[in-house]
Parts: structure tokens; C-alpha cells; sequence
């Protein structure tokens, strides 16, 4: 089998059901409150880790305070439309409008763009405050974006740096997928932007062709390994799929078999060392139905209130580029 007609993801329909995102370990625990637990020894003004937890803090402010960003429509007084322009400009056609989003989405910060038509099983079935989830008919496209990470701060996991490193990135998130949606918007088409929400972020950068999902769970680009973060749009533009666009990735099984040093670098024992992908479940947050490694997400949070802080170990150990250079350059069958 050549890798361009492997699939993704291996479903088991039988099982497989849209994801609650209720069930996300963040929202099930209601515990998470960003640094707020972390106390720093004696007195702040001489801690030395102070300055790195206030910019860690600091970091994900554009994201927690710009609630508007993740939605269908701008709510702002400084907002340029109101509702669906009474227009909508045509493109010539799909590839083109393709191309013109793209490129947008690389002007407004992202690292990585890819589009793929929207498939329903990646929707989650309610949002974390049990509203259920529900797009407008005719909308089938999702522009997927992945913002680089910082490299030499995401190296310095666990440390506050890499902490500060992902808030940047959420923040980011916030910026693009905002702004390019309401490009869209003011062109007259139906746009949502989406953070963490609405839908399963990997999966859908995965059908785009931006990465393939590895033993940590997390996506594995060929630029930048795992240390990304993903937002996306979901719009009722007509568009192309492009992941011949960024060439066929290997099979996840063929990229992390043998490699286990995410699973080594985790202090929390969350992910698994087994030689191949299962449908295992361990806990009520892992989506039954998917053929992936399986990932203990209560034990790595556990890790993150033990320590005061987020932890990015199994980014910073994967060793994804380099892995998916040697895989993706070498001859192989053809279709």
C-alpha cells in the first residue's frame, strides 16, 4: 500500500460517536484555572520564577479576554458588518478562492493553512456548556491554521517558558482566526472561527493535510514537529482540499512504532509505550471508535496541578521533523 492511499484515521463506526466536549478533562475536572494555583515561595518580590509566571499569565490574555474571537459574527461597536454583507464576491473558481485564502490566512500569522471538507463525526456533539453543536446548512469547508510555537522556549519545558510559549500561541490562535473570518465575512460568506471548539482541531488539520497524529496525540508537522497550535474556520466557501498540496504523510504507525521518547519524557506516565496504535479507552475523555496510541489525559493534568503550570515534554522530545524528513524524502511504491 503507498502512503497516498492510507487513510488517517481507522474508524470503528460501530462505536465511534460524535465527542462530548463536556468530557474534555479541563471542563470534567471544573478545576483548571490557568497559574491561579501557583504560589511562589516566600516573598513574590524576591522569587526569582515571578517574572516568568507573570509573563506565562500574561501570555494567554488576548485569548481569555477576546471571547469574541471563537464565534460566528464580530459583536464589537468597532465591527465593519453587521451580519451577512448584502453582497458576496465570486471567485472564479474553487482553486482560486483556494489560493486567495491561503494566502490570506499566511498574511494574518499563520505558519501552516490547509482546507478539507468538513467531516461531521470531527464536530463535537455539545460544547462545554451542553449547548449542542450545530452549523448552518450548506456549510462544508474548514480552512485548518497552525501557528508556530516558540522552539527555544518550548525546549525549556517544564519551565514557565514553555508555559508562556503556549499562551502566546492561544493568543495567536485568537488574532487569526478572528481576522481571517471576518475577511470572509465581509466578502458574504458564512464564516465561524474556532479555538479549541466547536470541533476536534487534530483530526481536521490531519484530513487538510497538514500533519499526521503521533504517539504523544498530538499533530506531527513536517516543519515544525508537534509544537503548534491549530485554529480553524468553518465557512460555506466553495474550495479545494489540499493535502496533495504538502504530500502524503506516512501512516502514524510507520512514523512512531519505534520511537518512544514522548512517552519517556512524560512525567506523568500518560502516554503509552505499546509497539502499535489500539482502540483502547482509559478514561471517559478518550473518544471511543478511533484506531490511535491511547493518552491518559487525567494523569498528565494531574502532573500540571502538581508542578503549577502546563507541561510540553512530549512536544519538546519528539523528535517529528527529522523522523517525517527521512520518511517523506525516500523513494517509495507509487499509487
Amino acid at each position: 500500500m503507498s502512503r497516498a492511499s492510507c487513510r488517517p484515521y481507522t474508524v470503528d463506526e460501530s462505536v465511534h460517536r460524535r465527542f462530548d466536549r463536556r468530557k474534555v478533562v479541563f471542563h470534567r475536572r471544573r478545576i483548571y484555572t490557568g497559574f491561579d494555583h501557583y504560589r511562589p515561595p516566600g516573598e513574590p518580590s524576591s522569587d526569582p520564577q515571578l517574572p516568568l509566571l507573570a509573563e506565562a499569565r500574561a501570555s494567554w490574555l488576548v485569548h481569555d479576554c477576546f471571547t469574541e474571537a471563537f464565534t460566528d459574527s464580530m459583536v464589537s461597536d468597532q465591527r465593519l458588518l453587521e451580519g451577512i454583507a448584502p453582497f458576496r464576491y465570486e471567485f472564479p473558481d474553487a482553486g482560486a478562492a483556494t489560493d486567495n485564502l491561503l494566502g490570506v490566512a499566511g498574511r494574518f500569522g499563520a505558519s501552516l493553512a490547509g482546507v478539507t471538507r468538513l467531516r461531521h463525526r470531527w464536530l463535537y456533539s455539545h460544547e462545554r456548556t451542553g449547548e449542542p453543536v450545530e452549523l448552518p446548512e450548506g456549510v462544508s469547508w474548514v480552512l485548518v491554521m497552525a501557528i508556530e510555537m516558540d522552539p527555544d522556549w518550548i525546549a525549556r519545558s517544564p519551565g514557565f517558558e514553555a508555559a508562556a510559549a503556549t499562551g502566546r500561541g492561544y493568543s495567536a490562535m485568537a488574532s487569526l482566526a478572528s481576522s481571517v473570518a471576518e475577511y470572509l465575512r465581509l466578502l458574504g460568506y458564512y464564516a465561524r472561527s474556532s479555538g479549541n471548539d466547536t470541533a476536534l482541531s487534530i483530526p481536521l488539520a490531519v484530513d487538510a493535510g497538514l500533519g499526521v497524529q503521533g504517539r504523544n496525540g498530538l499533530l506531527l508537522t513536517r516543519r515544525f514537529g508537534p509544537r503548534v497550535r491549530i485554529c480553524k474556520i468553518f465557512t460555506n466557501l466553495e474550495m479545494v482540499p489540499t493535502p496533495l498540496r504538502y504530500g502524503a504523510y506516512p501512516h502514524p504507525e510507520e512514523l512512531c512504532a519505534d520511537c518512544t521518547l514522548c512517552a519517556e519524557a512524560c512525567e506523568a506516565n500518560a502516554l503509552s509505550m505499546a509497539p502499535s496504535p489500539s482502540f483502547e479507552v482509559i478514561t471517559e475523555s478518550n473518544n471511543p471508535g478511533v484506531l490511535r496510541w491511547p493518552f491518559d489525559p487525567e494523569r498528565c493534568f494531574d502532573l500540571w496541578l502538581r508542578m503549577g503550570r502546563d507541561c510540553s515534554n512530549c512536544i519538546s522530545s519528539c523528535p517529528g521533523v527529522e523522523r517525517l524528513a527521512e520518511l517523506m524524502d525516500r523513494p517509495g511504491p507509487q499509487s
